[in-house]
């Protein structure tokens, strides 16, 4: 290992990487103010790496079976539509429009469809 790689990277380098992240398809940037916010985040960025491994063991030797694949992915819309619940009545409480993402409106839409037949 050479001597400047077993340094720490300098600041310069260390924007030039968040630059070309942001510059990839699929980043988003995102400033976050709240203490809470940034704690999901932190979260939020484990998952998508975990979501990442958890794709690639699916229905593998020794992975995940499918079944359970379904009972995780079900979870885990239930705690997003919680969350997205618990931001739409903390805005109506202090009067900031809060604008449910496309996805869990459409779920929602269509899991109203399935149970209206």
């Amino acid at each position: 290992m050479t001597e400047k790689n077993a340094t720490k990277p300098t600041w310069q380098e260390i924007q030039e990487k968040k630059i070309n992240m942001v510059k990839e398809r699929g980043s988003r940037v995102l400033k976050i103010n709240s203490p809470l916010g940034s704690t999901m985040f932190n979260i939020l960025r484990q998952f998508d790496m975990a979501y990442i491994n958890f794709k690639a063991r699916l229905g593998e030797l020794d992975g995940i079976s499918h079944q359970e694949g379904e009972a995780f992915m079900a979870e885990g819309r239930e705690i997003v539509i919680a969350f997205s619940d618990y931001t739409e009545r903390l805005s109506k409480r202090i009067r900031f429009r809060y604008y449910p993402p496309r996805e869990i409106s459409e779920f929602m839409r269509a899991e109203q469809e399935t149970a209206s037949k």
